[in-house]
């Protein structure tokens, strides 16, 4: 019931997005046609991956009423060209929130939201202005390069869908991502409800630290190498759910990303981590860090709640398969933003550092990052 109510809502509202801010040319949509900003802008939502000439024809006399009209597929692009995909973007936003405005319609896990965040390496389009857009040297004579890209995304484990989701240069490193994300998620749902869980390349007391300063929880996969003394002393007294208080030295401090939370830690000095071990069906035992309190969640409880973070990587694998397979249809202007995503996934391309390595077959790729604690 929720979701027809939040989609009739912005069915309703649909035209609030009809907005010239929305167009990257001053030149675009001056006159009235057959594609007007409205048909354009709609256009995406309604497509059914059709062949293009047929797909934008049935939907243009679907929105005119004209079943005689005719446009062309190039008629079509060269128009579309100047939609900004922000607009699909804040629509999303938009949804997001007011679905989390319903909150007692929605599956959790004793009233909190029990999100994931994760990335990975994708292959784009092998298309000078997509490999431009994500920082892709261009092949040569001596060498190629791989058209790869890193995704991040967040996902609500219990309803599966997407929260929030960054395309970037693959050299892009998963905290800092992770960070934006934090950021992103804040500004549309309440975070003082929310568990973010993350797999053990996520090992960061600068997340556990931001985390926090959002009134928020975190469930983190830990490592043995990760709080080593702790762990130990943990062993020595058998025991499997402790919290301890952990020092943000300096140590620590400068490989923070964030000079705002670098002045945070200095100032607070220590954060509290609670550490648990679970013995798997396996006979191998699984190290959880989190700032949950034992009467939130049981070391059982935890070990599920883990568990669930394998919906985002299912997630990423349906954005992989949509990639490859999208077509490169903008013309370059001041305000590019390549479509390599659908409209619901943001675009947000920024970092340019370029780390390659050698593989196999002569290609280049990132190096795999290292997260220290």
């Amino acid at each position: 019931m929720v979701f027809e109510n939040v989609f009739s809502n912005f069915l309703a509202n649909f035209n609030n997005f009809v907005d010239e801010k929305y167009i990257l040319s001053d030149n675009a949509f001056v006159r009235s046609g057959k594609w007007s900003l409205e048909t354009a802008i709609k256009f995406p939502l309604f497509n059914r991956k059709k062949t293009k000439f047929n797909e934008v024809n049935r939907y243009l006399r679907s929105q005119t009423g004209d079943y005689s009209m005719k446009i062309t597929g190039s008629g079509v692009c060269d128009r579309m060209q100047y939609i900004d995909p922000k607009v699909y973007i804040d629509m999303n936003d938009g949804v997001i929130m007011e679905i989390y405005d319903f909150v007692e319609e929605m599956e959790t896990f004793k009233g909190f939201h029990v999100f994931a965040i994760d990335g990975s390496y994708v292959e784009i389009p092998d298309h000078p202005q997509a490999r431009e857009e994500m920082g892709v040297p261009p092949n040569n004579g001596v060498e190629t390069f791989a058209a790869n890209a890193r995704i991040s995304c967040t996902v609500d484990t219990k309803m599966d869908f997407v929260i929030s989701s960054i395309i970037e240069n693959q050299t892009a490193d998963e905290i800092t991502l992770a960070l934006r994300h934090l950021d992103d998620v804040k500004n549309k749902i309440d975070m003082n409800n929310v568990i973010t869980c993350y797999d053990r390349y996520y090992n960061s007391t600068e997340i556990m630290l931001k985390t926090e300063t959002l009134d928020s929880y975190y469930l983190i996969r830990g490592k043995t190498s990760t709080f080593k003394k702790q762990q130990q002393r943990m062993d020595n007294d058998k025991k499997t759910d402790e919290t301890f208080d952990i020092n943000l030295n300096n140590s620590k401090i400068k490989r923070f990303h964030d000079e705002g939370l670098k002045k945070i830690a200095r100032k607070q000095k220590s954060i509290q981590v609670r550490i648990v071990k679970v013995k798997l069906k396996t006979g191998q035992t699984e190290i959880l860090f989190t700032n949950l309190p034992k009467e939130i969640a049981t070391p059982e409880e935890l070990e599920q709640l883990y568990g669930e973070r394998w919906k985002n990587r299912n997630r990423l694998r349906q954005i992989k398969k949509q990639i490859i397979h999208r077509k490169i249809q903008r013309k370059k202007t001041n305000h590019n933003r390549t479509r390599l995503l659908q409209p619901h996934i943001p675009i947000k391309p920024t970092n340019r550092n370029k780390t390659w390595r050698r593989t196999k077959n002569n290609t280049k790729t990132k190096r795999n990052s290292k997260i220290h604690l």
